[in-house]
């Protein structure tokens, strides 16, 4: 087994090379989304990690971070796929109104899992997704209908070219657009140039770190951190020393990260939180 592979494993708890099984498949993701937190620290201490896959599956094999969508998923697209899995490459376009909806553009990575039938979806085709967040702890069925995880209610809506996930009302996000389409290293590129962009892209304006728990999602965004679902919670992290034991209880590792530049992100996220909390 490919030694970057077998480490993702051990880091997962997972010592020895798991079936490719649906009880496989189902344990990868829950402890990947408990305990790989989605994130993107290092593009707002000025680095974005690079998506090639091979290299965050070592990064994260060594202990480092993740990052966001096209971390993850790329990620559990090599794992899967070393494993023996049937994996279909997709992507998706996240929206929260009409109007952005209609303004389509590679927002997201995703992917699909063949060829595992159950009673339950005896079509055998399965969508995990380790990329949005505070979204799923499990994988779904690709197949229509209200799914129940935890504190969250999703909804699955087929569509001409691909899906619709609905999230819920409390979570992060409102919907994502799947298509049934694989893309081009040039569109990943464009894509990851564009959101981590310091000039305004949507992954360089604010801190956001999340992960997900069987009962609950936790969250700081900025210096506010939110749990919804089981013992919800908002509390401000307003010194130093709270905020950064909360990246670290949200599974941040930050070996190597200079500590002057983690203090200065601090106080820009202060600052900004306080403005925001002056125009309530």
């Amino acid at each position: 087994m490919n030694p970057a592979v077998a480490g993702y494993l051990t880091r997962l708890g997972l010592d020895e090379r798991p079936p490719a099984t649906v009880a496989t498949l189902f344990e990868i993701h829950r402890r990947h989304a408990e305990q790989l937190p989605y994130e993107n620290l290092h593009t707002m201490l000025g680095s974005p990690p690079d998506i090639d896959a091979t290299a965050t599956l070592e990064r994260v094999a060594a202990g480092g971070n993740t990052g966001y969508c096209f971390h993850h998923n790329g990620v559990l697209t090599s794992v899967l796929r070393a494993l023996g899995y049937d994996v279909v490459p997709a992507w998706g376009h996240n929206w929260d109104t009409d109007a952005e909806r209609q303004d389509v553009h590679v927002g997201h990575l995703a992917l699909y899992v063949r060829g595992l039938p159950t009673d339950d979806n005896p079509a055998g085709v399965w969508w995990p997704d380790v990329g949005l967040g505070d979204g799923m702890h499990a994988p779904l069925p690709l197949t229509a209908g209200e799914y129940r995880q935890g504190p969250f209610a999703y909804r699955l809506e087929l569509r001409a070219g691909g899906w619709t996930f609905h999230h819920d009302a409390k979570g992060s996000i409102v919907a994502v657009d799947l298509f049934d389409e694989e893309l081009t290293t040039e569109q990943e590129t464009a894509a990851h140039r564009r959101l981590t962009d310091p000039a305004g892209g949507a992954y360089a304006r604010k801190l956001v770190v999340q992960r997900r728990l069987p009962d609950a999602a936790e969250t700081l965004r900025g210096c506010m951190f939110t749990r919804t679902g089981a013992r919800a919670e908002k509390t401000e992290l307003t010194t130093y020393d709270d905020w950064r034991d909360g990246l670290l209880t949200l599974g941040i590792r930050l070996q190597g990260v200079d500590d002057d530049a983690l203090r200065a992100l601090f106080h820009r996220s202060l600052a900004a939180h306080r403005e925001w909390l002056a125009t309530r």
